[in-house]
């Protein structure tokens, strides 16, 4: 084919995708709305049911997390047993997602999300069976393992696709805000609650607990309304060329700049989360109680910021500025760690960090929301899934290679300075700075 036709069809698709997206959006803009400036989007029923849902599971993934974790550590007494169990969890997901993705596109969410939950239910709950019939071995429990990291990435994924259409367009960043809430709410609790159960029954038992949350979701994902497909023709022509979704990414210009800001973020957080232990032994001289009560600092003002979020909106119209402000006070806030020597001071400091990194993830997934047609959501968030399962390891790997040649408060000075630099540059990219919540930058 002539290159010259190649670029103009390029062109056609790109201008085809455009359209689409400023119809959702004028059709989001013509419904009534003055009723929902202030309300919440719990109000919405298919929403609530698919926020409560997300909330038990959530929790009910950290008792998994903890009770297998110390289930295998039982069984085996090894850290490198525990770290394959971590890698069958996470690992399928950069091979999934875009195929979860394809297939939330093709079929109902409600049935994708509702063959996960089910299907994962069953997964758990036999860990704990075969345990008490005495079948259990360990590889039947990184096989299990494996099985779950496939599925999980489909209700993650769905729920980025179905949100905006369950709640009014100018909702989206409240609806986001609060499933971020589920989610930090149950990393803040889940652990702590699930260790007193474990102490106080068996980690078996604590499983089965969570096979039931994952039921409970599958319940609520059922109750989810249907999602009108585009036509055989439209779903024909958007797959051409998606490379399941990495391709539709990079067709909408502002799609994949928003992309690798994700990457980057998610690297910086990676690289933090590794130094703060060793902060904490080093330079606070306030050993394990000290990492700690830094990240629930880190996590309690990371909860206020969602909170607050999830009641009124931030920014106003121009989110492309947001989210740049958003970067710039993230690595402002975090930097002072590089000279604060006292526990009290640092977990100030921890705070205020989480309370500005927390909307970026909100305000980000708004834009991507209004920005990918509807027909091609899926593909899009299944392949960022894959994309950013490799941010947060390859931040942590570079700032565990820092700290053998490095102070750990210099090192934190490291993802402080990269937010920073990435903010500025949001600020200096008209593709960025000019995102707005109604009129989408042009690809």
């Amino acid at each position: 084919m002539h290159p010259h036709f190649s670029a103009y069809l390029a062109r056609q698709r790109r201008e085809a995708l455009l359209r689409e997206a400023a119809q959702q959006r004028r059709a989001h803009a013509d419904a009534p709305s003055s009723s929902s400036e202030n309300k919440s989007p719990l109000r919405h029923p298919a929403f609530r049911r698919l926020w409560s849902g997300l909330t038990i599971s959530r929790m009910g993934d950290q008792f998994t997390i903890v009770a297998l974790t110390w289930f295998v550590l039982q069984l085996t007494g090894s850290g490198i047993a525990i770290g394959l169990l971590v890698l069958c969890f996470q690992l399928p997901t950069i091979v999934s997602s875009p195929l979860m993705g394809k297939l939330l596109d093709r079929y109902q969410p409600r049935l994708i999300m509702s063959i996960d939950n089910f299907g994962r239910a069953c997964i758990i709950a036999a860990i704990p069976l075969l345990y008490w019939s005495g079948a259990l071995h360990l590889w039947m429990v990184y096989g299990l393992a494996l099985c779950a990291g496939m599925l999980s990435p489909a209700t993650e994924v769905g729920v980025r696709v179905v949100v905006p259409r369950l709640v009014a367009w100018k909702e989206l960043e409240r609806a986001n805000a609060l499933t971020s809430i589920s989610w930090d709410a149950a990393t803040l609790v889940g652990p702590a609650f699930a260790g007193f159960l474990v102490f106080f029954i068996n980690a078996p038992s604590v499983l089965i607990i969570d096979a039931a949350t994952f039921l409970f979701m599958g319940t609520m994902a059922l109750a989810i309304p249907g999602i009108q497909h585009a036509t055989q023709v439209e779903a024909q022509a958007s797959g051409r060329k998606t490379l399941l979704g990495f391709g539709s990414i990079f067709s909408i210009r502002a799609a994949g700049f928003l992309s690798l800001l994700t990457l980057l973020f998610l690297f910086a957080q990676g690289l933090t989360e590794v130094v703060i232990p060793v902060y904490s032994q080093r330079a606070l001289h306030a050993g394990p109680a000290g990492y700690g009560l830094l990240m629930s600092a880190f996590g309690a003002g990371s909860l206020l910021a969602l909170a607050l979020l999830s009641r009124r909106d931030i920014g106003g119209n121009r989110q492309g500025i947001t989210l740049a402000l958003i970067l710039l006070c993230s690595g402002a806030l975090l930097a002072p760690l590089m000279l604060v020597r006292a526990l009290p001071l640092a977990l100030l400091v921890m705070g205020l960090a989480g309370l500005a990194a927390a909307p970026y993830y909100v305000v980000e997934q708004s834009l991507m929301q209004r920005l990918v047609p509807g027909r091609l959501r899926g593909q899009v968030f299944g392949a960022r899934g894959a994309l950013n399962v490799a941010g947060y390891p390859l931040g942590g790997a570079l700032g565990g290679l820092l700290l053998g040649v490095m102070a750990a408060p210099l090192v934190i000075g490291i993802p402080a300075l990269l937010c920073v630099l990435v903010g500025c540059a949001c600020l200096c990219l008209p593709a960025i700075r000019g995102l707005r919540r109604e009129v989408m930058a042009t690809p």
